[in-house]
């Protein structure tokens, strides 16, 4: 059960967005991505960001990845993302669901839930708000996720353009406007 903050910020929750960030090369350079038509779902309650944080989700399909690049999307469809396990209705879904909100005075911390190739990991997230803006930010590493061989499936495929070395550690955040 999360802590409620004495500050009276809520969260703008039309305006959310989530993404991650996956990294290559021996310097780490990042590749953005996010998904399209990512569905949230906030708690029953706005009246501080905690209480809208506690118990909300994303749910992505995995094979709605938008990298603004149509070469990267189909790459990671086809090399990593279509090894995905599938639920009932034949979907490869990423879900993320917060817990223990805790809210201090313009930071707190998460406890996120991550669900994909029908595993899931507690992924500790950080949290600020900054510029009318709050930003959460944790890292995964894919390979908590039964996925060592859609990895090394992408690494091969990417192997050259990332010269040699695809990092199994990706970020994830969620950032939303401030009132």
């Amino acid at each position: 059960m999360g802590l409620l903050g004495l500050n009276a910020a809520t969260i703008d929750t039309a305006g959310a967005s989530a993404g991650f960030s996956a990294f290559k090369t021996a310097k780490k350079l990042k590749v953005d991505g996010t998904f399209d038509n990512i569905t949230f779902k906030f708690g029953k309650k706005n009246d501080s960001i905690a209480s809208t944080l506690e118990g909300a989700s994303a749910t992505m399909e995995a094979m709605k990845i938008n990298l603004n690049d149509e070469a990267k999307n189909t790459s990671l469809k086809n090399s990593f993302f279509s090894q995905f396990k599938k639920d009932k209705k034949g979907r490869q879904l990423i879900k993320v669901t917060f817990r223990n909100v805790i809210e201090g005075e313009n930071t707190g911390t998460i406890l996120a839930s991550v669900s994909m190739n029908g595993k899931s990991q507690k992924i500790p997230m950080q949290y600020t708000i900054q510029d009318g803006k709050i930003m959460a930010k944790g890292v995964i590493d894919v390979l908590d996720f039964g996925l060592s061989e859609a990895f090394a499936k992408l690494a091969k495929a990417c192997k050259d353009l990332h010269e040699g070395l695809t990092w199994t550690q990706v970020e994830i955040y969620f950032t939303a406007p401030v009132k």
